[in-house]
């Protein structure tokens, strides 16, 4: 095979197996998928990472969903397969990323690692530049891509990995009341150089198992934009849930910003300024 088709076998990584059942004869030819790596930034709010199927209808269609079997009509992994399987001519994909933002939330900075694995691709040898080009045209500005290079398998249990990797947010704050230079000073000093106990927030709760975890935040810096509104900057350990930092969540979350004001506070904006990878 390797002599009629003039390519070099990779048994280590090949693109494609061929599986001889020897009783019956029977020959299949396995394709391989193909691992694509980059990094996105999500210009806007409103997207989620992932496709999300209709949480009424699991996906056939109803009227809660406007019959498109989604909660949201795009989604960053959507954005991107879109051009990818076209210039692959693939079945299928798969998005692996290094955590997620929320639905409300920009990714900025230099963006989240992924990886956009491809089912049975026919074309593998492809312009990445101009895939690269085509999917920041057809996000007008939504999204953008940026990166892009093939990678091996086991890259995606790596990007796993990443998940935990520090992390800086922004995060607008409103209170119920007009706050004090002491205050804005004390909620610096708190939340610097300590470590948050959260339980898992209600709003993920249906999802994820409830118990507590442990995060780090290692510098935060808050700046006044109004009598009852601040805008903090958090660098912090990855997995931190920062819009419950702000509530305190019902007291899921501890200390929080709420708590040490002793006031209500309120996130309105939340943005992910940059993933550190080391």
């Amino acid at each position: 095979m390797s002599e009629s088709t003039g390519k070099t076998v990779d048994y280590r990584k090949p693109e494609l197996t061929v599986i001889v059942n020897p009783f019956t004869g029977r020959v299949r030819v396995q394709v391989n998928p193909l691992y694509i790596m980059g990094r996105y930034r999500k210009m806007v709010r409103g997207i989620p990472q992932s496709k999300w199927i209709c949480t009424k209808c699991r996906g056939r269609g109803c009227p809660k969903c406007n019959w498109t079997g989604k909660m949201y009509p795009e989604s960053v992994e959507e954005l991107i397969a879109g051009p990818v399987l076209r210039f692959t001519q693939g079945e299928d994909t798969s998005f692996h990323s290094a955590g997620r933002e929320d639905v409300d939330a920009r990714m900025l900075g230099d963006g989240r690692p992924f990886i956009i694995e491809v089912k049975k691709p026919k074309r593998r040898r492809i312009d990445l530049t101009a895939l690269e080009e085509a999917i920041n045209e057809e996000a007008e500005g939504k999204i953008e891509v940026s990166g892009l290079h093939l990678v091996g398998k086991d890259m995606v249990r790596r990007l796993k990995r990443m998940e935990g990797a520090e992390k800086i947010y922004r995060v607008i704050v409103e209170f119920e009341r007009a706050i004090s230079d002491g205050e804005i000073d004390r909620i610096k000093r708190t939340f610097t150089n300590t470590k948050i106990a959260q339980r898992t927030p209600l709003r993920v709760l249906h999802r994820r198992a409830d118990r507590v975890r442990e995060k780090y935040i290692y510098e935060t810096d808050v700046k006044r934009l109004a009598q009852n509104r601040v805008e903090m900057r958090i660098r912090c350990q990855g997995g931190l849930y920062v819009k419950e930092l702000v509530t305190g969540d019902e007291g899921r979350t501890r200390p929080s910003v709420s708590e040490v004001v002793k006031a209500k506070a309120t996130p309105l904006e939340l943005d992910v300024l940059d993933i550190i990878m080391e």
